[in-house]
């Protein structure tokens, strides 16, 4: 009803109408207003001194009269602002009681006049029937003095009531709010009724039932409640037991997890100490080797020497191919310690730049074969955790498998990269040399494994296994992809 009143009241040209006096122009501006609000009964207007200037439905004896006894002129002018009046019944015809919504007309700082709409107080039971409150109740509103606006025991048109005597009435007018039984001093009945005041006019809303008819809801009410907690209940149980069987289930499963760690860790304990024992007898059994070929080798040298005279030739082609063999065994001896040296050696984790080893690593391959014309490609500041040494012979490793399997392309093209896969770095070694047939890819890094004949590219079988067996002991993985005679790229990871 304030908001309807307020914006009435402030566009501009009924404002200017209102300043300049012309209250009939000013109040034709209004004329759809009950069209549009049905609740509102009649539209007053007034000088700023309370004086009626115009109506509708128009009252001509009334023009011209003093209304500034009223509540609504009284509250207005005290407030200077919308103003909600008390119920008061209405002096011209029809004399119904009503219920008044008066607010301010000013452009500056002071009024030019006084904007009213009364409002029958049935609206206000149109805008409550609908409420359901239960069966026996009832909802009503009482001004701020305690005269009852609109109540469905009361015709809304009659003469005023007072219920400021009403329990409720009394605690919602001193701004409290509750729910209590009462008996009303009336009809002598004993009710339940909640009451709240309606915060800024000073009103009270108070809803109400019989006390049979409330108990009668609170029993269903409760008969509901339990039924519901009785279901809670049910749930809650059957919710505990399943928590019950995933907790022990859980256990269960812990202790089964902790019995099956604890096993795999003396299988691991037992493992690493067996190849510990391996790793020693390789390292013992090469070393011991080495002398017993070096006597082979020492006396063939010697047998071709002193008895050249009387050797054929066929004694001195076996004698050449014996010191071929020692020397392949010993270059097979080397790598088997050296393998093992990279197992068995300790690990000093830093920061390391895998571009400079690489650089490192191609200047001293064109410084062994200065004629060869390969072109060398590094990533520049590929940095990780590691250990230098061992990672300096992995790069060694890889850089020199492509400068050996390049060796027979004109021009030759290795490459030092890094890529991304799903967020992880992958570094890489590419070639454009001879490659191998991915059937075979899985012999690639085992020891001894060979892809192509010495008679091809000399070598041991040895290189690939120490990379593969650096980068395992740095956490990391390798493989490779390559096709015959189209290149060969071999890739690894380090956990940063």
């Amino acid at each position: 009803m304030t908001d309807v009143a307020v914006s009435l009241a402030t566009p501009v040209r009924f404002q200017q109408l209102v300043a300049a006096g012309d209250w009939e122009q000013a109040i034709k501006l209004l004329l759809e207003v009950p069209k549009n609000f049905p609740f509102v009964d009649r539209i007053l207007l007034t000088d700023p001194e309370g004086t009626l200037m115009a109506n509708r439905p128009r009252v001509i004896k009334a023009v011209d009269t003093s209304l500034a006894y009223t509540d609504w002129y009284q509250g207005v002018s005290r407030s200077k602002k919308p103003y909600v009046s008390e119920v008061y019944q209405r002096s011209g015809e029809p004399a119904v009681s009503v219920v008044a919504v008066a607010v301010p007309i000013r452009r500056q700082r002071e009024a030019d006049g006084i904007l009213v709409l009364e409002v029958r107080l049935s609206a206000f039971l149109d805008w409550t029937k609908n409420i359901d409150v239960g069966p026996d109740g009832f909802i009503y509103f009482v001004d701020r003095k305690g005269s009852l606006v609109a109540h469905p025991n009361y015709l809304p048109e009659g003469k005023l009531v007072d219920f400021s005597a009403v329990p409720e009435v009394k605690k919602v007018l001193s701004g409290q709010r509750g729910v209590e039984v009462q008996v009303n001093p009336l009809d002598k009945e004993e009710r339940i009724a909640a009451y709240e005041p309606v915060p800024g006019y000073g009103w009270g809303v108070v809803a109400a039932q019989s006390t049979a008819a409330a108990l009668v809801i609170r029993g269903a009410t409760l008969n509901r409640l339990l039924r519901i907690y009785g279901f809670i209940i049910l749930l809650s149980c059957g919710l505990a037991y399943v928590i019950w069987r995933t907790l022990a289930e859980r256990k269960m499963a812990e202790q089964e997890s902790r019995k099956l760690n604890e096993e795999l860790k003396q299988q691991t304990l037992q493992l690493e100490a067996a190849n510990r024992e391996l790793e020693a007898f390789s390292y013992s059994v090469s070393h011991d080797l080495r002398t017993p070929l070096r006597s082979i080798n020492g006396y063939s040298q010697a047998l071709l020497e002193d008895c050249d005279a009387i050797l054929d030739s066929a004694a001195k082609s076996h004698l050449h191919r014996i010191r071929a063999a020692t020397l392949r065994m010993g270059e097979l001896i080397e790598g088997i310690i050296e393998l093992s040296r990279v197992t068995r050696s300790e690990m000093r984790i830093e920061n390391v730049n895998l571009s400079a080893l690489a650089e490192e690593v191609a200047a001293e391959l064109r410084a062994s074969d200065p004629e060869r014309a390969v072109q060398f490609q590094i990533a520049a500041d590929a940095c990780v955790r590691g250990d230098s040494r061992l990672l300096q012979a992995a790069i060694a490793n890889l850089l020199g498998n492509a400068w050996k399997f390049t060796s027979k392309r004109p021009s030759a093209k290795i490459e030092f990269g890094v890529t991304h896969d799903k967020g992880a770095r992958v570094f890489f070694v590419r070639d454009n040399g001879a490659g191998f047939d991915m059937a075979f890819v899985n012999k690639l890094f085992g020891a001894f494994q060979r892809l192509h004949h010495t008679s091809e590219f000399q070598g041991n079988g040895i290189g690939l296994a120490t990379v593969h067996r650096i980068v395992y002991r740095h956490g990391g993985k390798v493989w490779a992809e390559g096709a015959v005679n189209k290149g060969a790229t071999f890739y690894f990871t380090l956990p940063d």
